[in-house]
């Protein structure tokens, strides 16, 4: 029986034979890959309809992340995708990929069939993320484009039914005109594995440059602003592959610190126009002061002293606090054990291909059936998305995958420094309690 990632791996194989340029040596295997995204449409009259009302433009379809379910038996393990609705033409916005390479709409077409027009569907994902209670977590931006067409929610479906078992619609309060909600991270913590109703989701709100907090067994919310949510205007141009394009984007990649009875969280976090990682201890975001003022203590939020050398988009820390991240330039995938400081000369490749790794948007950390953890990576050839260059005769979207043991070999993240633990840094930089002063004048959020 296979457990994990090896059920992808014939076709990975399959696709290195035939596909021009995959002999390039990387770390990590691609499992899946597209010239453009083909759907799969519950019938011919749907995917007619779907054309004529412009509901589905082919090649107009850009996926941003991956997360995988794996399941025992003769169930076969499935992977997700989104498809975020940048304007029309997208027919399904999360869909899971079949061996074809076809994407069905999650968890069916009739939740996507709507293009806005019916607000208890799904209007626009841009992440994912699954937990250990078998639920997938879905934040719907509710925009098409610039325009909100529905409330942004949260959705959680439990992947044993594909069922919706939690909605939680994001009170007007808590967004504002240019909010986009697009990275959802889970906290989930219990006596046990099974234990699930102590859960909070925390969700980056990428161009309100705040950070939305679901507390979900109480079905509440509230918003968090700091100056580390925005962009900065030094780092807003990205130039991948030879091609440049500006893009003011704040807090976009998170990722959160493994959970040990008794101890608090980290939250991880950097704004994708910037190069530096910031943190936060969940205990700060958990508390419901923020319902009545939004604006976080300044000295609660702390940037790492040193910086990346250049910009990144998503991140995901594993269960021994080793954080994965891709950067622009080598395109790749690197490592950094929290244990050690957060610096240029504690980050360590595992994966570089100028080709296949260009733009690293959706990352995840995966436990298979066998306990063992595996990294899934969501590429494309985004500057040529923002370009307008973008061309069904080259390979643009991949999705690779490795199990982690094998990616870090015997690399330095494995090692954690004489005297040193997980969230080392973090630890140090982030006060229990901290200080905090009355100003006298401008916003607190902004100083």
């Amino acid at each position: 029986m296979q457990y994990g990632i090896e059920r992808f791996f014939l076709l990975s194989y399959c696709l290195a034979c035939c596909w021009p340029g995959l002999g390039a040596k990387s770390n990590l295997r691609i499992v899946k890959q597209w010239t453009e995204l083909q759907f799969a449409f519950p019938s011919e009259e749907a995917r007619i309809k779907a054309l004529a009302n412009k509901y589905y433009v082919p090649g107009d379809s850009v996926p941003i992340d991956v997360d995988v379910q794996h399941r025992s038996g003769a169930q076969k393990s499935r992977i997700f995708v989104t498809i975020p609705r940048f304007d029309v033409g997208r027919p399904v916005t999360l869909g899971t990929v079949g061996d074809d390479g076809l994407i069905s709409g999650y968890p069916d077409y009739s939740w996507h069939d709507n293009q806005g027009r019916n607000c208890e569907g799904i209007t626009s994902v841009f992440r994912v993320a699954t937990d250990s209670c078998q639920r997938l977590w879905v934040m719907d931006a509710g925009k098409i484009g610039d325009d909100q067409v529905c409330p942004p929610q949260l959705l959680a479906f439990d992947l044993n039914s594909d069922q919706l078992i939690y909605r939680h619609k994001v009170p007007s309060e808590n967004y504002i005109a240019t909010s986009l909600f697009i990275t959802p991270v889970v906290d989930v913590r219990g006596s046990g594995p099974d234990d699930c109703a102590d859960t909070f989701v925390y969700v980056a709100d990428v161009s309100g440059f705040g950070l939305l907090v679901v507390d979900v067994a109480r079905d509440r919310s509230w918003r968090v602003t700091h100056r580390y949510f925005f962009p900065y205007p030094s780092h807003g141009r990205f130039t991948i592959d030879g091609e440049s394009f500006d893009l003011m984007d704040g807090v976009l990649g998170m990722a959160l610190s493994p959970y040990m009875p008794g101890s608090d969280r980290f939250l991880y976090f950097h704004s994708l126009a910037s190069t530096t990682e910031n943190v936060v201890r969940t205990s700060v975001l958990r508390n419901d002061s923020f319902i009545r003022d939004s604006n976080a203590n300044p000295y609660s939020i702390n940037e790492f002293p040193e910086e990346r050398p250049n910009q990144s988009a998503a991140e995901a820390m594993d269960n021994n606090g080793v954080l994965y991240f891709g950067l622009m330039e080598p395109p790749g995938v690197f490592c950094w054990n929290s244990a050690t400081e957060f610096s240029p000369n504690n980050f360590h490749q595992i994966a570089i291909d100028k080709e296949t790794l260009q733009f690293s948007s959706g990352m995840k950390v995966v436990n298979n059936l066998k306990g063992e953890q595996e990294l899934w990576v969501l590429t494309s050839s985004f500057q040529r998305v923002m370009t307008g260059t973008l061309s069904s005769d080259r390979v643009n979207f991949r999705i690779h995958a490795e199990k982690i043991p094998t990616l870090l070999g015997h690399t330095a993240c494995l090692t954690h420094p004489k005297d040193r633990y997980t969230n080392y840094q973090a630890d140090r930089i982030s006060p229990h309690k901290a200080k905090y002063y009355q100003y006298k004048y401008g916003a607190v959020a902004f100083l």
